[in-house]
């Protein structure tokens, strides 16, 4: 094969397929009130990361803050680049 089908042939990269961000996975799998409740608090900029991360962490969710930050800032993996 030449370069340019190589470069097209995605298997040949298989880090471009990302896999949801752990914020993405969780809102994903809690039930829908949850979910929504959730999502809402994610939109809430008054609410800090820490404080989420630690709620989410107190009911047995393990994602850091960091990867909260990311989530709201939509540059996490679950988002479509483009």
């Amino acid at each position: 094969m030449g370069l340019l089908e190589d470069l097209k042939n995605e298997a040949n990269f298989p880090s471009a397929r990302r896999a949801l961000c752990s914020v993405c996975s969780l809102l994903k799998e809690l039930p829908k009130a949850e979910a929504t409740l959730l999502q809402e608090r994610f939109e809430n900029k008054l609410i800090s990361h820490i404080a989420l991360a630690h709620v989410l962490k107190d009911n047995g969710y393990a994602i850091s803050d960091s990867v909260i930050g990311r989530h709201r800032r939509r540059v996490c993996a679950g988002v479509p680049r483009g």
